[in-house]
């Protein structure tokens, strides 16, 4: 695999994919939808407990994905943007599920299971790869990842 497949495009592409990336963008689709389903399950219910330190931690990584946005797009890579969308409205709908105080602890945990299991497939990935963004060091790559590893954990911890 290239050391990075997404540099030097000038046009709009879809770049190819390797399994464990399938195997994560898998995971992680299926966080999305449970992201959904609990975003539309406390929709409109109000406020109960405020959500805290859960709801706080969500928001940052909601912030850092809405930036990893800008990145995909100079990358021009079609199907990345698309996922990346989809995936920080995930984690904004989780913000605000976990906003209201209300959300399904099952569905919390469910949802953050499957991200760190995502995620947790892409440190695989960065690590048995050449792979590279932007030419950053692997160690930044899997710090970054790790980051999102913990929060998800925290999160998943205080649902219980």
């Amino acid at each position: 695999m290239p050391l990075d497949y997404h540099g030097g495009h000038k046009t709009w592409y879809v770049a190819p994919m390797a399994r464990l990336e399938k195997v994560e963008t898998a995971l992680k689709v299926v966080a999305i939808v449970i992201a959904v389903v609990l975003f539309f399950q406390t929709m409109g219910e109000g406020t109960g407990a405020g959500g805290g330190t859960s709801a706080r931690i969500m928001r940052v990584m909601a912030i850092g994905l809405a930036i990893a946005i800008l990145d995909r797009v100079q990358q021009r890579e079609l199907a990345s943007i698309a996922f990346v969308v989809c995936n920080d409205l995930a984690h904004w709908g989780m913000y605000f599920a976990l906003s209201t105080g209300l959300a399904s602890s099952v569905l919390v945990v469910a949802y953050c299971a499957f991200m760190m299991a995502g995620d947790i497939t892409k440190i695989a990935f960065f690590a048995t790869t050449k792979y590279s963004v932007r030419g950053a060091p692997k160690p930044l790559l899997l710090i970054g990842v790790g980051a999102f590893v913990v929060a998800y954990g925290v999160i998943l911890v205080l649902a219980l």
